[in-house]
């Protein structure tokens, strides 16, 4: 591996750990009155610079940001195991890519949330136990 790339992969990992410290620490105060939160990283990218790199298939940096978003969410939020059901990462990029191209000059956070808040929407009257992934804690 050249150090470039072990540098990359170290400042994924890194990232990762501390989104998802930073989440689990805060949940309750993390987004203000008006109902605004900072946003971090590739998250404060335009969706058409999102939209670039879904046509040029250039999306290993947002799919690891995307990867380390929705494991974040489904650990803070409340009873969800697998936020956006049985989607694979292929549907959810697709499901951004959707949303950007109607609104090119939104951020790609918004996004990911607008992806996850219709997978959630879609999901809301699956059965339980339905969700791919390891098996959930017996009750």
């Amino acid at each position: 591996m050249t150090p470039r790339v072990r540098s990359t992969s170290f400042l994924r990992r890194l990232l990762a750990v501390t989104l998802l410290t930073s989440l689990a620490a805060g949940t309750a105060s993390a987004i203000d009155a008006d109902g605004n939160y900072a946003v971090w990283g590739l998250g404060q990218a335009s969706c058409h610079q999102f939209s670039k790199a879904f046509e040029a298939d250039a999306l290993a940096d947002y799919r690891s940001y995307v990867a380390g978003y929705l494991t974040a969410y489904n650990a803070i939020a409340r009873d969800v195991y697998q936020a956006t059901g049985n989607r694979t990462m292929t549907d959810n990029l697709a499901a951004i890519r959707e949303f950007c191209a109607k609104n090119p000059i939104d951020s790609f956070e918004r996004g990911i949330q607008a992806a996850l808040e219709a997978a959630m929407t879609a999901t809301r009257d699956t059965p339980a136990g339905t969700a791919w992934g390891r098996a959930a804690p017996a009750q």
